[in-house]
């Protein structure tokens, strides 16, 4: 896969999409597993979002071009959607909490 700043080719962005699609999936499954009282299907609505993907993309690459095997930025992108994800609830529970 190209430096992130370069033009990607077609083969490199069905690359890219299946190795997006499947952090959000595995991401989706591990949050369920973990908390089962989460939804799966509402979690994968949440991570398909397009900045969450979009960002997701742009963590892979970056990982990537820092030298990171695919599947260490594949668990550096999930890491990172985790937390973000962890944030804006923590975000959401403080505003509701504080009316």
């Amino acid at each position: 896969m190209p430096k992130s700043c370069a033009p990607l080719t077609p083969a490199d962005a069905k690359q890219l999409g299946n190795a997006v699609g499947g952090i959000i999936a595995i991401t989706a499954r591990a949050l369920h597993q973990e908390f089962p009282h989460l939804s799966v299907e509402r979690l994968v609505e949440t991570f398909t979002r397009p900045s969450v993907i979009e960002s997701t993309g742009l963590r892979y690459l970056s990982a990537l071009d820092g030298g990171a095997t695919p599947g260490n930025a594949a668990g550096q992108a999930s890491a990172a959607l985790v937390k973000a994800w962890a944030a804006a609830r923590l975000r959401a529970a403080e505003i509701t909490t504080s009316r």
